[in-house]
């Protein structure tokens, strides 16, 4: 067993994937594989992987399943590390990724999952933001002042900031190889989504470790899921939180959950408003309104019939 398995999902990244492969290969840790498991790329992406011909990466190819929870999983199946390292195809890594992160969690073996900061950058590398979760007040609650490197959060407190928000970037999480049972799992019904109904669902039972550095540089795609619009990205997102709530049994956390869907078919509602589509502005602002109250989705449900 090696120390450490990256996972890496990928489908028609030819452009980035030697970027991305190379930045994993030149860690200052050494004790680690990639499994690179291809969605049935029709482009050059398999040759690329094959062309460094690195030992330590390891090549699956399968029919196309329509998003990275699939791949995710059989990676996940595929691999022999002690933790379980989960990044995406056009993501560049920091050299001490690896080693910091593995640190953090052998000093804080009553956590599972690790999540770090990271900066964003464009389709040519450009940097975006430098800190990206800089303005997520969210977190920044949890820790209550402590801005030390690592800092172990608990269920009671991650779980609900969760539903609230997703900060956890994919490519930031690193997860504990003997924590996952068999149905820790990436949800692949959805075509988005997975990872934070992932997130969400772990943190129920386990601690997480946030560990403040920039460990990894996200890169915002034109044509990505999170560069589109709430039509594109909602119904998915909608959909995940459902799936949690039907694994709540506090009260609370269903009363909150069920008013983020509200807010969310409301988002969707607006956005359908923008694009002058009153059927589905109306049909969102009712789905809003059966879900929970919502003085929002009132309002676009009287506009939808002017």
């Amino acid at each position: 067993m090696c120390r450490a398995s990256i996972i890496v999902p990928v489908y028609n990244a030819e452009n980035y994937i030697e970027e991305t492969l190379n930045s994993i290969l030149h860690q200052d840790f050494s004790d680690f594989e990639v499994i690179v498991v291809d969605d049935g790329s029709t482009d050059a992406t398999g040759d690329k992987v094959k062309g460094i011909g690195d030992p330590r990466i390891k090549y699956f190819k399968q029919e196309n399943s329509g998003g990275p929870a699939g791949p995710r999983n059989v990676g996940i199946r595929e691999s022999k590390g002690e933790y379980i390292f989960i990044f995406d195809a056009d993501d560049i890594m920091m050299p001490e990724k690896l080693r910091l992160s593995i640190s953090a969690m052998d000093s804080h073996p009553e956590a599972d999952l690790l999540f770090t900061n990271f900066s964003t950058i464009d389709d040519q590398g450009n940097q975006l933001k430098a800190d990206f979760l800089r303005d997520y007040d969210t977190l920044w609650k949890l820790l209550k002042g402590d801005l030390n490197d690592s800092v172990v959060i608990e269920p009671e407190l991650i779980c609900p900031a969760l539903v609230r928000v997703n900060f956890i970037g994919t490519s930031s999480v690193a997860l504990r190889r003997r924590a996952l049972l068999p149905a820790d799992q990436f949800n692949e019904s959805l075509k988005n989504s997975d990872d934070r109904l992932f997130w969400i669902l772990f943190s129920l039972t386990h601690n997480f470790i946030f560990l403040n550095k920039v460990l990894h540089k996200y890169r915002i795609l034109k044509n990505s899921i999170s560069n589109q619009g709430f039509i594109r990205r909602g119904p998915s997102k909608i959909q995940a939180l459902k799936i949690v709530r039907d694994n709540l049994s506090d009260p609370e956390l269903v009363r909150l959950v069920n008013r983020q869907i509200s807010n969310d078919y409301v988002s969707m509602a607006y956005a359908y408003k923008q694009k002058g589509n009153r059927k589905e502005q109306r049909e969102n602002a009712l789905k809003s309104l059966a879900t929970k109250m919502n003085i929002k989705a009132l309002k676009l449900l009287i506009s939808s019939m002017y």
